[in-house]
């Protein structure tokens, strides 16, 4: 493990031995709860940072805020206290494990992605600082097809699909393929604006064949029926020690780094660090994010 770790830690400085360039967005989601998606997103977070890249989420599941349950950190302030000019983005920054920054969402993220003009150029200032702070920011979605999840997949650079080889949760992953897809259409006097590229990553399967199978079953609807395309990212095994770091408030990349879920998460993490190294189209940084989730 900490040989894997390693090299791939030097493949992405060797790429990229400044990681020098706008701040990336990318968006978690998963069309439904219950999928592990915040147990992914921490943990590639942790992988990423492993990785020499500095990483901050924004937990953006407005019921079930629980990013900072899993790190085992308590936040005093949200996103919407950096809304109402009440505190600074320094300020309601909290730190986990190796270093990991965290933006509590809560109702402010529902305010975020439906932001008001007045306010717009403070949130600009500070959100602005980020680009100082990460290299990467990651936003945990809220589960369910809302406009608030919608808008904020569409603005990001990248989305990760997380779903399960189980029925109902590939049917919601389809649901939420398609209101990406019939939702908003390309806009033809925006030659930046690209059709909507999704990753999908396959968690809690038994054996490779299992992801593979789910994948395809998904990715032919989505051309038959959508017209469109995805892309399989990765795989992560079923595996008990999830489940145990989940009960101790721990990330598996702490309690069990050697488990086969987590080793599946940090070959995840190397693909996207290459993604990051030669994205589908340019990083625009914080304002490109905040300018796309505007337009919608």
């Amino acid at each position: 493990m900490h040989d894997q770790a390693t090299a791939l830690r030097k493949m992405a400085i060797q790429k990229n031995p400044a990681h020098k360039g706008s701040l990336r967005v990318i968006a978690v989601t998963s069309g439904k709860g219950g999928v592990g998606k915040t147990n992914f997103t921490v943990n590639i977070a942790l992988a990423l940072i492993d990785m020499g890249y500095r990483v901050i989420i924004l937990d953006g599941d407005l019921g079930l805020a629980n990013v900072d349950i899993a790190c085992g950190v308590t936040p005093h302030f949200t996103l919407e206290h950096l809304l109402s000019g009440e505190k600074t983005i320094e300020e309601i920054l909290v730190y986990g494990p190796k270093g990991l920054g965290i933006l509590p969402g809560g109702s402010g993220v529902q305010d975020l992605a439906n932001i008001e003009r007045a306010n717009l150029e403070n949130v600009i200032r500070n959100l602005g600082r980020l680009e100082g702070l990460t290299d990467i920011l990651i936003i945990d979605t809220g589960a369910g097809l809302g406009h608030t999840v919608t808008n904020f997949l569409k603005a990001a650079d990248d989305i990760i699909l997380l779903t399960t080889p189980e029925p109902t949760a590939l049917t919601d992953a389809y649901g939420m393929l398609k209101a990406l897809s019939s939702d908003d259409p390309e806009d033809p006097e925006d030659p930046e604006d690209k059709k909507i590229k999704v990753n999908v990553v396959v968690n809690r399967v038994a054996q490779e064949t299992d992801a593979r199978l789910t994948f395809e079953r998904l990715e032919n609807a989505v051309h038959k029926f959508l017209h469109g395309s995805v892309s399989l990212l990765g795989w992560v095994y079923e595996d008990p020690s999830v489940g145990k770091a989940i009960m101790n408030q721990e990330p598996l990349a702490i309690a069990y780094p050697t488990s086969s879920a987590y080793r599946c998460i940090q070959w995840i993490a190397g693909s996207v660090s290459g993604l990051y190294l030669a994205p589908p189209r340019k990083a625009a940084g914080i304002r490109g994010f905040l300018t796309q989730l505007l337009r919608r």
